[in-house]
């Protein structure tokens, strides 16, 4: 905590203001919500469940069942709880692809003016208003009187996929949302949170931080940008934790680049933050870095798919099964993931093991998804009368047998090779990274490697 800088429009500001709080008590005549014709969400809802391929048979049933419920209850539920009752019937497909945007609890309900991050030390509060600026830095044990254990397991319930992907993309906007909380059981009120903090002394703090439109921020965008030192839309006198060292890890530098190749002596570090660009951004990246490789035969390759969110997995898909070759003799290409690697992102990251186990390490935390998915729509679903949308899978990947039914498996199109059967998606050095590195301006994951790569 110690090692903290908070930083204000470039200005470093200390620690330690004391907080005011406006928490007015909600009336308690508050009217009931009118009752709302859903008919219409709710036949697109049904469209969407009829489309989408990922369910089992009795997931579906009960995503049926649930449907047919909410025909005789929607019309009278909140606008919130409306919402958490859709994510709860999506969620019945546990697939990370098919859930329900949270742009709506941005738009439509609020977040506190606080923003978080889930380093594997648990979740700390890294971005918040100036009037929240002491709480910075510390860690969040519990919300609404519910240990934070109890809060993500509740909630995961509502979010389709891994407990990777859920915590790196979906609970911010649903833990720091009264409104989701309360339609969720998880809160009393839907105007503000009550949240107990570690402290750095080793206590424990209550605090209550008031909802409040006006300062309550936008969505923020690909998760590594919440450590990042800008202020980013929305934050007009935020304030946000940087490394009290002043060093930026190298994987947070450059944030505007998708794609990079930075020379560490004699190792080449290779970054991507998704598998997607304009026109042919990505191919031309993938082509002019393979030449400079052939070129230079580096004696180690780091490939960092940390924060690669995905895309298109076919635009460097040739690029990331020939890294293996590129080395020289005796090297290795060390992988680096994380929870945010999702999609496109594990294929990127695992096409040079399947291409050469024995010249190739995973390094970092395991990815956000399973070995087997659905995928493969851009189709997306609107209810109608409301903000909700819903993503739908209509292919399915098979990454640790590998996916051979032409008739359901989307890589069947592809050069066999493409088609991995890798086992399984769990990091073979697996290396976590914790708050106090973060203060500290560490990447231990990168460290690892480099130091593993010079002992060779």
């Amino acid at each position: 905590m110690k090692n903290v800088a908070l930083r204000l429009a470039g200005t470093v500001v200390t620690l330690g203001l004391v907080l005011t709080y406006a928490a007015a008590a909600r009336p308690a005549d508050e009217p009931t919500p009118t009752a709302v014709d859903r008919t219409a969400a709710l036949d697109e809802l049904e469209r969407w469940l009829d489309n989408e391929q990922s369910f089992s048979g009795a997931t579906r049933s009960e995503a049926e069942r649930l449907l047919r419920e909410y025909r005789d209850t929607a019309h009278a539920m909140s606008e919130p709880a409306f919402y958490m009752a859709v994510r709860r019937l999506v969620a019945l497909a546990e697939n990370g692809h098919s859930n329900v945007s949270t742009g709506t609890i941005y738009s439509r309900f609020g977040l506190v003016p606080l923003r978080t991050y889930w380093f594997s030390d648990g979740l700390f509060i890294v971005r918040a208003h100036r009037l929240h600026r002491d709480l910075i830095g510390l860690q969040i044990r519990a919300i609404n009187g519910h240990d934070i254990e109890t809060v993500e397991r509740r909630l995961m319930d509502f979010h389709g996929g891994s407990r990777e992907m859920f915590r790196r993309y979906a609970a911010l906007p649903l833990f720091l949302s009264p409104a989701v909380l309360h339609a969720a059981g998880l809160g009393e009120r839907e105007d503000v949170l009550t949240l107990t903090l570690s402290t750095p002394y080793g206590g424990a703090r209550n605090v209550e931080v008031k909802l409040d439109a006006a300062l309550g921020g936008t969505r923020t965008g690909t998760p590594f940008r919440l450590l990042l030192s800008d202020q980013l839309p929305g934050e007009d006198d935020w304030l946000v934790a940087t490394p009290g060292s002043g060093r930026t890890p190298l994987r947070l530098r450059d944030p505007q680049q998708r794609f990079r190749h930075v020379d560490l002596d004699d190792v080449a570090y290779i970054q991507f933050r998704a598998n997607i660009a304009p026109r042919r951004g990505l191919e031309d990246f993938a082509e002019r870095t393979q030449e400079r490789l052939e070129r230079s035969r580096p004696s180690a390759i780091i490939f960092d798919n940390r924060d690669n969110g995905g895309g298109d997995l076919t635009r460097a898909a040739a690029f990331a099964l020939a890294l293996p070759d590129l080395v020289a003799p005796g090297g290795k290409v060390y992988v680096l993931t994380d929870h945010a690697t999702f999609s496109a992102g594990i294929y990127s990251s695992f096409f040079p093991e399947s291409a050469a186990p024995d010249r190739t390490l995973i390094v970092g935390a395991l990815v956000g998804d399973f070995t087997r998915f659905w995928a493969e729509s851009n189709q997306r679903f609107q209810l109608p009368g409301t903000d909700i949308s819903i993503g739908s899978a209509l292919q399915l990947h098979d990454i640790g047998v590998g996916c051979p039914d032409s008739s359901v498996c989307h890589m069947t199109r592809y050069p066999a090779a493409w088609n991995i059967a890798i086992g399984s998606l769990e990091p073979e050095i697996p290396i976590g990274t914790t708050f106090a590195d973060f203060s500290a301006g560490r990447d231990p994951v990168l460290a690892w490697a480099l130091e593993d790569a010079a002992s060779r």
